[in-house]
């Protein structure tokens, strides 16, 4: 509550020409978070400024205006007419009749008091809710009750092979001493543990000194754990540093570290930064805007008490026919008038000429992490790079893509929240635009391309000959291989796409041809 003093400040209690109450709120901020009571200093002041009377009055003045500012914003409203406030999602602790026990109780309530609520504040709760979201509350990729698989989870070539990438384009920047693995979203740390795998073995190979560290960009407390067992073998103490950081040893005697955001990354000019982003821009909470003859209106999320689901079928998948899974209590709206976030569409050129009835989805998330990516490997030593693993399309705009996925199928974003998980194409164009006047991008390039351009024919061409007596696996490498690279609708050779960011004036990576 203390950051909200500084819209008090236009009505401040005057001590002999100062302004009390500004130098109030300032003492507090410092104090933010402390439980005890505010000490009284040697000289009797208060923090060093107030007497106990100056205290008192202050504090009686922001409570009150507190009390006032909290009775406007929780009164009978709806958000249709009061757009520009924030709706107040119910607490699970609250001490009145709300009583909120899954996604569906919290959205339910908090539409019935603020009105419809936005896509990307949708997206975000069903994802990462403290006590109800998808990826804080369960391992979305367990064998047994996971709703999805990833490339890394079919065979681990597909590791080996971003293992091999990432050695020739460390050789290419002349084998740095100080090298940073990064991965957003890791998921169980497969990805990463055959990554390193390989890695390790040519850098040994090699005979060159490096010192290799490890940041896993991870926030769910699940997740951690298993990245943990897998990539240090648990002999490895799972500790906490001083900043309340996760940190171990891998297998591999490579020190690794657990960070909350990309925001908790050290810049150091003598580290070379190797980022890997494997299906964590589908993810990001997106926003919907439909272009009408007033303008852009924003995409909400309504509540109503049965809504058929018109979910389209997208290809390579079906929808349920489960009764349970065809009825949802959230659709949809077209806001009739001007959000806060209607300025967005308006701020790229690309959706200017779309015509009356267009409909558009912005991830301003995916902006942020694509310009930070790109900030690691823009750097005066020219050395690091990117390489971003996502499925979406080239050259078109997404429009609608927001699905869900349960038991491995396709479902209506809005059926079960908590308990689906959700995903989007990823805007390709969008990520190459920001980037390529900072750094030298390459792609992107169907999976399947990429792959046998790095040589996974090869490798898999080894394996079956390694295993020429046991059949039943070589057919099971060999159907592996296929459903990472064809590019039938049932298969990940064509929807999913490889990005690589470089220095300014890098050579083609590896895996890329002449793209």
């Amino acid at each position: 509550m203390l950051t909200n003093f500084r819209l008090l400040a236009s009505k401040p209690i005057v001590r002999s020409g100062k302004t009390v109450l500004r130098g109030f709120v300032s003492s507090c901020r410092n104090l933010e978070g402390k439980k005890s009571g505010p000490p009284i200093d040697e000289n009797n002041l208060y923090y060093g400024q107030f007497t106990k009377e100056e205290y008192e009055t202050a504090s009686k003045y922001v409570k009150e205006q507190l009390a006032k500012m909290e009775g406007e914003i929780k009164g009978d409203f709806n958000i249709r007419e009061n757009l520009g406030k924030v709706p107040q999602f119910p607490s699970r602790d609250s001490k009145g009749s709300t009583s909120v026990n899954n996604l569906t109780d919290l959205f339910t309530q908090t539409i019935k008091t603020t009105g419809p609520i936005s896509l990307s504040a949708y997206m975000r709760q069903c994802l990462t809710h403290p006590d109800f979201g998808y990826y804080t509350t369960r391992d979305p990729l367990d064998h047994r009750s996971g709703d999805f698989i990833t490339s890394p989870e079919i065979s681990s070539v597909f590791g080996e092979m971003i293992g091999i990438w990432l050695y020739t384009v460390w050789q290419n920047q002349n084998f740095p001493g100080k090298i940073r693995i990064i991965e957003f979203g890791p998921g169980k740390g497969t990805l990463m543990h055959d990554v390193l795998n390989t890695f390790n073995k040519f850098v040994f190979k090699s005979r060159k000194a490096v010192k290799i560290e490890i940041n896993l960009i991870e926030a769910s407390k699940v997740l951690r754990q298993e990245q943990w067992k897998l990539l240090c073998g648990e002999k490895n103490e799972f500790q906490t540093d001083n900043e309340g950081f996760n940190l171990s040893k891998t297998i591999w005697s490579n020190d690794i570290k657990w960070l909350d955001t990309e925001k908790d990354i050290i810049q150091d000019p003598d580290v070379a930064n190797y980022v890997l982003a494997h299906e964590f821009f589908d993810a990001l909470p997106i926003k919907g805007f439909e272009r009408t003859e007033h303008g852009w209106r924003e995409l909400l999320v309504e509540h109503t008490e049965s809504v058929v689901n018109t979910q389209p079928k997208l290809p390579g998948t079906s929808i349920d026919e489960d009764d349970s899974l065809l009825n949802t209590e959230f659709h949809l709206t077209l806001s009739k008038k001007e959000t806060p976030s209607s300025i967005i569409p308006t701020l790229h050129r690309r959706f200017k000429d779309l015509p009356v009835g267009s409909r558009i989805e912005i991830c301003s998330e995916a902006e942020l992490y694509i310009m930070k990516m790109a900030q690691l490997v823009n750097n005066e030593k020219k050395l690091g790079a990117v390489l971003v693993i996502d499925y979406g399309l080239v050259n078109q705009i997404p429009e609608n893509s927001l699905r869900g996925i349960y038991q491995h199928k396709f479902v209506s974003p809005f059926i079960k929240p908590g308990d689906v998980d959700l995903s989007v194409d990823v805007d390709f164009d969008n990520l190459v635009n920001l980037t390529s006047t900072h750094c030298s991008v390459f792609g992107p390039i169907d999976q399947g391309d990429w792959l046998h351009n790095i040589g996974v024919g090869y490798r898999v061409d080894q394996l079956i000959k390694q295993n020429d007596h046991d059949h039943e696996k070589q057919e099971k490498i060999y159907n592996s291989y296929r459903r990472l690279t064809d590019k039938d609708e049932k298969s990940m050779g064509k929807i999913y796409k490889f990005l690589c960011l470089g220095p300014h004036d890098s050579p083609i990576p590896a895996g890329f041809g002449d793209n």
